[in-house]
């Protein structure tokens, strides 16, 4: 097996399987549908990875955004119409209690409601938001009792011309190094990752799929730490905040991989591809194929 081979293997081992995706499309729509039996909801839509196709498998959850207004508003704390951001989340938290008073677990988030449903083996995050003036949602900051925008329509847009950009290849890589993320400590944020890809590849190039990996950790120790706001309204925080220890260990990780990824790359470019093969499975720590 080459190396191009092996990524190619990779990439289509970290879709969602075709009963996955079924399974996920009928339960999203039905959990959309029967909420809104209790819930004034004019509109819902999918947001996250899994609307914008970065989302690996093993699938986690779904994040739904439930539009609770009709005109946009001028938002401003407590809330619109007396409802404050705590309250928000309360009122999906007695929806789903309405609609599924045995087979689900609640659990009341900072931003949102996540919902675990018996027999399956995904959950969702629901997030009430209101449409904001001139544009984008409101959603609730239950920690700070405050309202914050957010655009899940601009960041699918931003996204979309970051992958054409780089032909299509943008997205697979993404998911690549979301699984190594994942494996390695999983102190990324997903969407965190997604925005440090989009910016890496506005100026590198992703030739293949092994040259793409190896660039993100070549340039990402200057991203980890820093802090790093939703590039649609520079108001919300999207990297996670780390103690001092495990941001040492991460990027001492980081290094040691980016080195690995040369290694490999070096080596694939000498005609071995075994050994390349190697180093990338020492980078992915298992899953990657031989």
């Amino acid at each position: 097996m080459t190396v191009s081979e092996a990524f190619a293997t990779f990439k289509s081992e970290l879709e969602l399987p075709d009963r996955v995706q079924q399974q996920a499309a009928t339960a999203q729509q039905q959990i959309r549908e029967q909420i809104s039996k209790y819930l004034f909801i004019p509109n819902s839509f999918l947001t996250g990875s899994y609307s914008r196709y970065t989302k690996i498998f093993p699938l986690n959850d779904i994040d739904v955004f439930l539009v609770r207004n009709e005109r946009r508003t001028g938002l401003a704390a407590p809330g619109t119409g007396g409802v404050y951001p705590g309250r928000a989340l309360d009122e999906v938290v007695e929806a789903v209690h309405k609609v599924y008073p045995a087979i689900a677990s609640i659990s009341k988030q900072n931003r949102s409601v996540n919902v675990q449903l018996q027999g399956l083996s995904f959950g969702f995050d629901l997030t009430p938001a209101w449409l904001r003036s001139p544009d984008g949602y409101w959603i609730p900051d239950a920690d700070t009792g405050n309202w914050i925008p957010s655009d899940p329509d601009a960041h699918a847009t931003r996204m979309t011309q970051a992958n054409e950009l780089n032909d299509g290849k943008l997205k697979p890589v993404i998911k690549m190094v979301k699984y190594w993320s994942r494996h390695n400590f999983d102190r990324l944020r997903s969407f965190h990752i997604e925005l440090i890809c989009a910016d890496i590849f506005r100026t590198e190039s992703i030739t293949n799929f092994q040259i793409g990996v190896a660039t993100f950790l070549v340039h990402l120790s200057p991203y980890v730490g820093r802090l790093m706001l939703d590039p649609v309204y520079n108001h919300t925080r999207v990297d996670k905040e780390l103690p001092a220890s495990e941001l040492s260990e991460l990027l001492l990780r980081i290094q040691s991989d980016a080195q690995r990824a040369v290694d490999a790359l070096k080596l694939e470019n000498g005609g071995y591809d075994n050994p390349a093969i190697e180093k990338w499975q020492e980078i992915f720590i298992y899953g990657f194929p031989k």
